[in-house]
């Protein structure tokens, strides 16, 4: 017998367990399929995708991608989750997912993996007043201390620990875009982060958005899809393509990013 819940002596609340996890996550895979299954039999929309998306391409250019797609007619019947690069492979290879965004380039049997996009790692600072144009830093004349730092990927990571001493302590590490901001309240502190995030982020403070005169390597994002993918998402994977490269030259028009060919 399988426990899936389990509540401590004396505690109102109840927690699922390892096993009760792992359901959950089978549960929602088969509640897809069913309205997927549903919306065929019903004669509803034919056209379907799901797309696991990272969590600073939530914090940036997916808002404008979803809207299109939401939008789109015939209509496409959505299913958006969030997760990060590393399981991004194995959700495409299992067909959990019918695209996916990752920041890691590996090489995988069932997976085809194409460069969508790469744009420069900036600094945001809490200022008293935002500049009204992105000014240049340079590596040492940031405080370590006043530091939110996101370990971006393993390229980012050498190039700070050979800026800054890592056993210097920081303001505090996160692991999500959308954390930063609770962290960048006062004068002084910042953190290095896409450019895209950047300019969502900007608008929503007293931020001034820096270039680096020495950066770190662009972070490239790459499009993740199944080698062979089923015949009914063909159509969507096209229409999803079709926006995706809509919204990088609208979201990125005149600034320093380089879309690449989908």
């Amino acid at each position: 017998e399988t426990t899936l819940l389990e509540r401590g002596k004396g505690v109102k609340t109840i927690r699922l367990t390892p096993a009760g996890e792992n359901f959950v996550a089978v549960a929602e895979r088969w509640d897809l399929l069913y309205r997927e299954t549903q919306a065929v039999l019903s004669g509803g929309p034919r056209l379907s995708l799901s797309i696991l998306v990272l969590d600073s391409i939530i914090s940036s250019i997916f808002p404008a991608l979803y809207n299109l797609l939401i939008h789109h007619e015939p209509k496409i019947q959505l299913n958006v989750v969030t997760s990060h690069s590393v399981e991004a492979y194995e959700e495409v290879d299992r067909r959990h997912v019918n695209v996916a965004f990752s920041q890691l380039e590996r090489n995988h049997p069932n997976v085809m993996v194409s460069p969508c996009y790469s744009e420069p790692m900036v600094v945001l600072k809490v200022t008293p007043t935002p500049l009204a144009q992105p000014g240049l830093v340079h590596s040492t004349e940031l405080d370590r201390n006043q530091e939110l730092y996101v370990r971006w990927s393993t390229s980012f990571q050498l190039w700070h620990d050979s800026r800054w001493d890592p056993a210097t302590p920081c303001l505090a590490q996160v692991d999500t875009a959308r954390l930063l901001l609770l962290g960048l309240q006062k004068l002084g502190q910042w953190a290095v982060m896409p450019l895209s995030v950047a300019l969502v982020s900007q608008k929503l403070g007293n931020y001034s958005l820096f270039f680096l005169s020495d950066p770190p390597p662009d972070r490239i994002v790459y499009k993740l899809t199944h080698k062979q993918p089923k015949s009914s998402t063909i159509a969507s994977l096209k229409v999803f393509d079709h926006y995706l490269e809509q919204v990088i030259k609208s979201e990125f028009e005149g600034l320093v990013v380089h879309p690449a060919k989908l």
